[in-house]
């Protein structure tokens, strides 16, 4: 799942799961642009389109899932780029990853107490923020599978509560992406296994990734994996 908020350029933001783009409201966003640095202020709300309303959601509606952003940068480079959010007075670096991950995010008291976020970076840049909904398991060799099923119902209820009225445009997820899992199985009740699926190209994820799809094995009860999974990302079918 994909939602993401273009910085640094005068396109609205879009909201966007799988391959589908929404346009949605503005945010208010103030920027200045000196000697070839763009920058760019509005709430974390704004920054972090979605995050208010997922973490404002009952504990129990989130069990199975967790999100993170991530920030992808085309003519510019990474280093160049800072984000800083101020709450109440100070203010704190947000540090960006290899992967463009976002780290720390955030809290829900931040984003309900009004922190506000401060982008910057070369001017010829151009930046997007994306979020990524994956599941709470612990990252290994083995996942059980009811507990995803369940995250596949949690992520497509909350797009659901946050989006609104947006939600009926929105593609349901229906699958769970095994990144660096190698050969995947799912084991049943009854002692049958079943191999995986793989994509068969790569796009959002590599080629040969495995992955599950609830609906299509009913009654699955564990995956396995050859390889330790680095993260398990919940997701649209591919193109």
């Amino acid at each position: 799942m994909v939602i993401m908020l273009k910085l640094m350029k005068s396109a609205a933001p879009l909201v966007a799961l799988g391959l589908m783009s929404i346009p949605l409201a503005s945010p208010v966003l103030a920027q200045t642009t000196t000697n070839g640095i763009t920058t760019q202020e509005a709430s974390a709300s704004d920054a972090f389109p979605g995050l208010k309303g997922f973490l404002n959601l009952p504990a129990a509606d989130r069990s199975q899932i967790n999100v993170y952003y991530a920030v992808r940068i085309k003519h510019a480079d990474p280093a160049a780029v800072k984000i800083v959010m101020t709450h109440n007075g100070q203010s704190q670096t947000l540090r960006v990853g290899l992967d463009g991950r976002i780290n720390p995010l955030p809290t829900r008291e931040q984003l309900n107490g009004g922190a506000k976020i401060r982008i910057s970076g070369p001017a010829s840049g151009s930046y997007a923020m994306k979020l990524h909904v994956f599941s709470t398991q612990p990252n290994g060799k083995t996942y059980d599978a009811a507990g995803l099923a369940n995250g596949v119902r949690q992520a497509n209820s909350a797009m659901g509560k946050i989006a609104g009225a947006l939600a009926l445009m929105l593609p349901k997820l229906d699958r769970v992406y095994f990144v660096g899992g190698g050969n995947g199985e799912a084991e049943f009740a009854n002692g049958q296994k079943k191999p995986l699926p793989k994509t068969t190209s790569a796009g959002e994820y590599p080629a040969g990734t495995p992955y599950f799809v609830p609906a299509q094995m009913n009654g699955a009860t564990r995956l396995t994996f050859s390889n330790t999974v680095s993260l398990a990302h919940y997701d649209n079918p591919p193109k």
